[in-house]
């Protein structure tokens, strides 16, 4: 994670402390080049991603299950109306304890744990969650693209039991920011259109997208 983090050009993550995301925070802190910046609550490290993101194109914080990242999502929703790829990573239970049957702290109180997976999907453009060290690559990958192609907000969920697990090295940065060119015929026809469109307007006016 921490590698794909660097790649993409951060210089800084913000970050939340909290029992699910202990291991990811300490796995994370692993790359210097990367700057792990703590924040006094999960609204308030969204926000602040939110407007890295506005200043250098993308942004990455880490907040753990439930408690952490239910907050979080109010800065999410926000960071989604406004086209900013901000990638929230939360932590969550052991993978075991779902088949252990277990009630845990910082959960809804039932032995569902994939709520908050699924609450993500309402506000993101991905949202992907580990559920074995051999699939973190693709799905870290999938998840960054997805954020970059849409400039939208996008959900990692990483097992604070897998946090530290060993996985496959991720590939070089092209495999995943180096995107199709578009169809030259196909930009020409739509430069054509809406040149046509302009020109018949009477009162024509342009709006910007501010993201």
């Amino acid at each position: 994670m921490a590698t794909r983090l660097e790649q993409i050009g951060l210089k800084h993550h913000f970050a939340v402390a909290g029992d699910y995301n202990l291991v990811l925070l300490d796995q994370l802190l692993l790359n210097e080049n990367v700057k792990q910046v703590y924040c006094c609550n999960e609204l308030n490290c969204g926000f602040a991603a939110a407007g890295y993101a506005r200043a250098h194109g993308a942004a990455a914080c880490v907040v753990t299950y439930t408690v952490g990242a239910l907050s979080a999502f109010n800065a999410l929703a926000s960071a989604y109306a406004e086209s900013l790829p901000v990638i929230l990573i939360s932590g969550s239970p052991n993978k075991n304890d779902l088949g252990a049957y277990h009630l845990l702290h910082h959960t809804l109180g039932t032995r569902n744990f994939r709520y908050q997976l699924e609450m993500a999907r309402h506000n993101t453009c991905e949202a992907v969650a580990i559920t074995h060290p051999e699939e973190a690559p693709w799905l870290i990958d999938k998840a960054i693209r997805a954020a970059f192609r849409n400039r939208k907000p996008v959900y990692i969920e990483i097992p604070c039991n897998l946090s530290a697990a060993l996985c496959p090295a991720p590939g070089p940065r092209s495999t995943l920011m180096d995107f199709p060119e578009s169809d030259p015929v196909s930009l020409a026809a739509a430069v054509d259109a809406a040149s046509a469109f302009l020109r018949n307007a009477v009162r024509p006016m342009l709006s910007r997208d501010p993201g």
